[in-house]
């Protein structure tokens, strides 16, 4: 069974409207990204409207049946399923990363199968095909700011790669469609359960590149573990910036394959960076290709349509200054088309993409001293990361042009010979030049490639304690935080389930 979110992203403690597939009987489990590699039960649900779809307590758990046929839907239209409006059935809901799973039922309302069973069970469940075709990613946004640390959702990216429906912004050779430059937003696969042209990843096979489980659920798991204090947005709420005031953070997070992004998302990022906002970059391939979102309605972004192939042949500029619409190194520091890809090659007569891995490339040190590198004892001319494939698959580096002083340059790659641009990556520090000439008052640290995550949260990679420093330094300098005492910070593993009064008859204990 499929299901999607209306928005991908809600306030916490309200109610979010989920798209389900017609003509099924099933139940709504919450699940939620905590300490663990796979996700944790955490409560059942409210309702609080629903549109063509039945719904009935059975034994204190909701039976739902939605009506009409699963006729075939294209990639891009909207998919226009019944709806149900459903709120987690928690008391004081964080902001967070959260899964709705729907599981079919018989008339008793038992599970039919077994993700259904580990749903009322509640056991863990790990968010990978086949169970993530019936889940949905939601985040729940905060009311009003409760961290300095803003992370930002690549739902962008997930659609742009979501081949469910019969297209996405690629030629998807797996299942022979063709690359289009229109996707629809309501429709499933935006971050779990995508249909996916993509090589596996020899690197993490257990879940697959352009799904939130690949990268980000990697960096959210360490981020609590940590103890580290954050809330989180999807790329509409930067879209938009409605929901979301960057400003009233100190630190945005980029992370993991943070590739598709609107002239308005890099408007805010600039104007906060501008205004002394700092933006820490633990992705590759970030910020490369433009697209704009579209919606009939205000706050209702329907879909998406790719713009170019990169900034530097967008014709169609909303703002001439560079930060916003020109190459994307102008806002982040590096940039794809100076740094490389490699993800294999497509054999025609296997069907399928081989000879995956990559070159055992690392990152050599330029700047020993420098804050970023503090706890590591990395010493000048040391590399680090090549063992554990830390240059991912995508990679990014600094234009070739730039004088010395554009950019700390902290620490860089050999030629990526073979890859796709064939440049080199880098890790660097920079402050974007305003129109003045002065540069920003805030900064951005960038990595500069897709795979720090998995080496973050790989305890048996070599480079693993250097990855973690890093990452601690750099998110200590920009959010003001001092030495993290984990045991007093870290966020209870559930929340209690709300059992007040009559709202307890009307929901949804899990």
């Amino acid at each position: 069974m499929q299901i999607y979110p209306i928005h991908p992203s809600f306030t916490a403690g309200a109610s979010f409207e989920l798209a389900v597939q017609p003509g099924r009987r099933f139940s709504i489990a919450i699940y939620q990204q905590q300490d663990d590699d796979s996700l944790t039960s955490l409560c059942g649900v409210v309702v609080t409207g629903k549109n063509n779809v039945t719904a009935n307590l059975l034994d204190g758990k909701y039976v739902f049946q939605s009506t009409g046929n699963s006729a075939a839907k294209r990639f891009d239209e909207d998919w226009n399923w019944p709806t149900i409006d459903i709120r987690p059935n928690v008391a004081n809901l964080h902001s967070g990363a959260y899964v709705a799973i729907a599981y079919e039922v018989d008339a008793a309302g038992k599970p039919t199968q077994e993700l259904g069973r580990a749903c009322a069970a509640h056991r863990p469940i790990f968010a990978a095909r086949p169970d993530s075709d019936s889940m949905a990613l939601v985040i729940a946004r905060p009311r009003t700011p409760t961290a300095t640390l803003a992370y930002i959702i690549p739902t962008a990216t997930y659609h742009a790669y979501n081949s469910t429906g019969g297209g996405s912004f690629y030629d998807d050779r797996i299942h022979r469609y063709r690359a289009a430059n229109k996707v629809s937003l309501l429709r499933p696969g935006g971050g779990l359960g995508a249909r996916l042209g993509e090589p596996d990843d020899p690197y993490d096979t257990r879940s697959t590149r352009q799904q939130f489980a690949h990268w980000d659920a990697k960096f959210i798991r360490w981020l609590r573990n940590e103890g580290i204090a954050c809330d989180f947005y999807t790329d509409l709420d930067l879209h938009s910036a409605t929901a979301l005031d960057l400003t009233r953070y100190r630190c945005m997070l980029s992370v993991g394959h943070h590739e598709y992004w609107s002239e308005e998302m890099r408007a805010h990022v600039a104007y906060f960076v501008t205004q002394g906002g700092n933006v820490a970059v633990f992705s590759g391939n970030t910020c490369y290709r433009p697209v704009r979102f579209i919606g009939a309605e205000p706050g209702q972004l329907s879909e998406m349509r790719k713009l170019a192939d990169n900034w530097d042949v967008l014709k169609e500029q909303i703002d001439l200054d560079p930060r916003v619409s020109g190459n994307e190194s102008h806002l982040i520091g590096l940039t794809y088309k100076h740094g490389g890809g490699h993800w294999g090659t497509w054999s025609r007569w296997r069907r399928r993409w081989v000879k995956c891995e990559r070159q055992a490339i690392g990152f050599t040190v330029k700047r020993p001293d420098h804050w970023v590198f503090a706890g590591t004892q990395l010493q000048q001319g040391e590399s680090f990361g090549a063992e554990d494939r830390l240059v991912g698959y995508e990679a990014d580096g600094i234009p070739p042009d730039w004088p010395d002083d554009a950019i700390e340059r902290l620490a860089v790659t050999e030629r990526l010979t073979g890859w796709e641009m064939g440049g080199a990556g880098a890790i660097g520090l920079f402050r974007p030049l305003l129109r003045d000439g002065r540069r920003s008052a805030g900064e951005v640290f960038n990595v500069g490639t897709t795979d720090w995550a998995r080496v973050l949260t790989d305890s048996t990679a070599q480079s693993h304690d250097v990855v973690q420093q890093i990452t601690r330094n750099v998110i200590r300098q920009y959010t003001g935080a001092q030495e993290l005492n984990v045991s007093q910070q870290k966020r209870p593993l559930h929340e209690a389930a709300d059992a007040g009064g009559e709202a307890a008859l009307q929901t949804d204990a899990g």
